[in-house]
Order: structure tokens, then C-alpha cells, then sequence
């Protein structure tokens, strides 16, 4: 009897190898098993967890099983030159627009809102929610803009003074009247069933392939008044969660480790402020086809001009031999390696501090190296330890996105729905507030308003909230002018 044949054996260098070269019709099988490769790139400075980040592969073990094919794979080992060499770093002097206070001037908490909800916007809404309910229900529920911008202040409202329903607003023994003055229950609670985005009768086949379409034209207008925000010098791009657990609904993702693990994913890019420049909505793989992620897509933003700096696995770095956590260990605490790709003049250090890290940048290297404070659980003492500039780089400027989540966290009522898209407009109208808002506190700093005249954000909540559910003309003008002169 034959010898039962056995089939091919890869590393797990090769497999990228296959992946980055457009190899990507074969069978890989990955039994499940720790995932201690993915733990040792935990930051040990506290931050976020990096986890989620779609890799191209993400073996468990040294070898995985490819099932055979007619065709043999030529793996190319040259593609990336990880050098052992010094990094020398590139000139990053910020050329974007300076904010001057020539250039501005203190608006009301509305105007500030109008530039992220604008009013086209929530014409188009009033619009789409009448068509929608007649629709569906064969008479209109007849909303105006107004009406629609009431409903957002007392959203707001509610926010502020939070309750386990929103019948409690109008109940006799809960009663608060800011809200159930607004109008009565039962037409809040009708236009809230009825709120539409899209009129559905006139949305092609083609446009529904979009899993997000019945919110698409919301969301990208909303994205259009945030990429006019002149953006900071310094951003960072994370995941965000919007929290959601309802069963209806094909793009709802987990991730472990997040304070919200199940919801809707959401791609960010912000300033250090935390304020949102830029956003994607995660729809999972299009048409089963998931897109490649590699070192190359980096390369695309240094040759627009834009520098990064960020964690990076060990198997995403095509040829880059760095010592691994034992032996940098036993170097102790404050050890780095450093390796420089020849070809497109990439840095990258794997530092041991409790467990060790891995950073990949274009603009910053290991020097100069700066000695931090860590306490030593053996001796219960403090220690020096060094710390490598990218490190320190990175932990300055990548935390936009968590305290944009921060921010989100407070002042939002959590309205139930039994359509899933609803969760994300909502979300929506709160990251409309923290940005306006941010916009206020930049322009009260460029205009040199002390801290004590500069409402906080519950303070603009309020105020905005109460801009959109009173229609006395001038009101938000003469709320203003009753606060402290900024200019005294």
C-alpha cells in the first residue's frame, strides 16, 4: 500500500508571501489555539487594544496547512529590505493652515451645530419622513423642519436628564416638563417610528447592494461637514463602537475588549482634541471578497505627504528579523531592537517594558531615547527605564479616538428602535454636538477666552438644545449675550 501522501507545509512568512503577491485563491485551515503572537504586541503603556485590525492572516501556530494545488507558488523574499542600520528622520514640519484669531469669530451653539447638521439636511429628513410614513401608513405624519429640529433638543434634552424610558418624560410622577412641554408623547413617539433618510421607491438595485443605504445620504453629508473642519496637525485613526445588539442587522461586529464589544464598527480618524475629521461605517466583506491589508497600503500615505506612527504584529512585516520577547528580556526592561526598511525608508523598534511592542513609523525612530519612571514589582521601588522616541510619539498622539469615545459616553439617551440603522443616526447627532463643540473651545483658545467664560460641554448641550426647541426669534442670540464678553 502507497505511503498516504502528505500535503505541502508553509511557513507562516511564506503565506503572507502568497497573500501580498495576489496568491490568494488558496485553502489555508487554522486550527484555534492561543493567541499569544497577538497578546505580545499589547501595548504595556496603557493602551488601546489593537486586536481587531483586519490581519491577512493570523496564525496560531509556526506552520499552517495549505491544501495542495496544480500550480507551484515562487515566494519572493525580497519585496521589503529590513536593514539593521541607523534611522535617520525625515523633515515633518507642518504645512497646513494656521488657525489665527483674524480668521475667526464666536458663534452660538447652533450655528456651531449647523455646520455639521446643516439645514439641507434636516430638510431632506422632514422631506424623506413624510414620504416615508405615507409610505407605510397611507397618511403623512406632516412634520416640519422645525418640528425635526424640536425632536433633536429634546433628544438632547433627554440626554441631559436621564431616564429609563421615555415615558417617564410625560408620567405623572416623573414628570420633566423641558421635554414634555415640547410636545405631547404620542406625536414624539410617532415621529420617531416615522423617520426616514432615502425614499425607497426611487433607490435602484444597484444602491441597495449598499448594506447602508436606507442612512447613506445622511451619512454622507454629514462626512462632507466634517472633512471641511480644517484639521489639526496631528490625527490618529482607530476603531469606534456603536453600541448595538439587536439580531436584524448584517454588519453588527464584536470586539473584544471594548467597553461596547457588540455594535456597529466604525473607522475614525481625529485630532489629538478629539475632534472627528473623517469616518467609515464597517460593512465586512463586500461580495465575500474582505480586502487586503499590508505594509503597502502605509507607503500610500507617505507619498501623500502624511507620516504615521503605530503598533504593527510581528507577521505584517514581510522579512523584518527583530529579536523576540525572550531575549529581549533578558537584556531587561527598557531593551530595543531596531530594523529600517531600505526600499521605502519605514522604522521599525520592538521595545520590552513588561512585554514587548512593536511600532512601525516613517517619521520617527528610536532616537532620542528618553528615560521614563516604572515601578519595579520586586523591589517596590521606581526604576528608569528607556523608552525609545517612537514610543513616546506614539502614546502622544493616538489617543483621539478614545477620548472622542469618552465624550460619546456622556450626555447620550440611549432611544430604543426596532430599525437597527437608527442606533447609528443617533450616534450621529451626538458626535455632531462633540464636534461642535470642540470647534467653540478652539475658537475660545485662538481668541484667547479664559477657561472660566468657556461653556463645558454639558453647558452647549443645554444650550443648543434649547436653541432648537424654542422658535422665539433671536433666542440664541440673546442667550449669548447674557454670557461673560468674551472679549473682556
Amino acid at each position: 500500500m502507497p505511503p498516504a501522501r502528505r500535503e505541502p507545509r508553509y511557513t507562516v512568512q511564506d503565506v503572507i508571501d502568497l497573500v501580498q503577491n495576489g496568491e490568494s485563491e488558496v485553502e489555508i485551515e487554522i486550527s484555534d489555539t492561543d493567541e499569544s503572537d497577538e497578546d505580545s504586541n499589547e501595548d504595556v503603556c496603557k493602551e488601546v487594544d489593537k486586536e481587531n485590525q483586519p490581519p491577512m492572516v493570523c496564525p496560531a501556530d509556526n506552520y499552517v496547512d495549505i491544501e495542495p494545488k496544480t500550480r507551484k507558488h515562487t515566494m519572493p523574499r525580497d519585496r521589503y529590505r529590513w536593514l539593521k542600520k541607523d534611522f535617520i528622520s525625515p523633515n515633518t514640519d507642518f504645512s497646513g493652515l494656521d488657525i489665527t484669531a483674524d480668521d475667526i469669530s464666536l458663534h452660538t451653539p447652533l450655528e456651531y451645530f449647523q455646520k455639521f447638521v446643516s439645514e439641507d439636511m434636516i430638510e431632506a429628513l422632514t422631506q424623506n419622513t413624510n414620504e416615508y410614513s405615507f409610505q407605510v401608513h397611507g397618511t403623512s405624519v406632516n412634520t416640519t423642519a422645525k418640528e425635526i429640529e424640536k425632536m433633536l433638543g429634546m433628544y438632547l434634552k433627554m440626554g441631559l436628564v436621564q431616564m429609563a424610558g421615555t415615558r417617564m418624560y410625560w408620567e405623572t410622577e416623573t414628570r420633566y416638563s423641558p421635554v414634555a412641554d415640547v410636545m405631547p408623547r404620542n406625536r414624539f413617539r410617532s415621529l420617531l417610528t416615522s423617520l426616514h433618510f432615502v425614499n425607497n421607491m426611487t433607490v435602484s438595485e444597484t444602491e441597495k447592494k449598499d448594506k447602508l443605504w436606507k442612512l447613506r445620504l445622511w451619512l454622507d453629508s454629514f462626512r462632507e461637514k466634517c472633512l471641511q473642519v480644517v484639521p489639526e496637525e496631528h490625527n490618529s485613526v482607530d476603531e469606534m463602537m456603536i453600541p448595538f445588539k439587536g439580531k436584524f442587522s448584517s454588519i453588527k461586529q464584536y470586539m473584544r475588549g471594548k467597553p461596547n464589544p457588540w455594535g456597529f464598527k466604525v473607522w475614525v480618524r481625529t485630532g489629538i482634541s478629539g475632534m472627528m475629521c473623517d469616518f467609515d461605517v464597517y460593512q465586512g466583506s463586500v461580495n465575500g471578497i474582505r480586502a487586503k491589508s499590508e505594509l503597502g497600503l502605509s507607503v500610500k500615505l507617505l507619498d501623500r505627504g502624511i507620516h504615521y506612527v503605530g503598533t504593527a504584529r510581528q507577521v505584517r512585516l514581510p522579512n523584518c528579523n527583530l529579536e523576540d520577547e525572550k531575549s529581549l528580556k533578558k537584556k531587561g526592561r527598557g531593551s530595543y531592537d531596531v530594523r529600517v526598511e531600505g526600499n521605502h525608508k519605514i522604522c521599525a523598534v520592538k521595545w520590552y517594558d513588561s512585554r514587548a511592542v512593536t511600532l512601525v513609523s516613517s517619521f520617527a525612530g528610536p532616537e532620542p531615547v528618553q528615560k521614563i519612571q516604572r515601578w519595579d514589582k520586586a523591589n517596590k521601588t521606581f526604576i528608569e527605564v528607556e523608552r525609545p522616541y517612537i514610543v513616546g510619539a506614539y502614546n502622544k498622539y493616538m489617543g483621539g479616538v478614545d477620548l472622542l469615545d469618552s465624550f460619546t459616553a456622556k450626555y447620550k439617551f440611549p432611544i430604543k428602535s426596532r430599525r437597527w440603522y437608527m442606533y447609528i443616526f443617533w450616534h450621529t447627532i451626538i458626535l455632531a454636538v462633540i464636534n461642535a463643540w470642540l470647534l467653540y473651545k478652539r475658537d475660545c483658545k485662538a481668541l484667547k477666552v479664559s477657561s472660566k467664560e468657556t461653556m463645558n460641554r454639558r453647558q452647549f448641550q443645554a444650550q443648543l438644545a434649547s436653541s432648537l426647541i424654542l422658535t422665539v426669534p433671536g433666542f440664541a442670540a440673546f442667550q449669548w449675550d447674557n454670557r461673560p464678553n468674551p472679549s473682556s
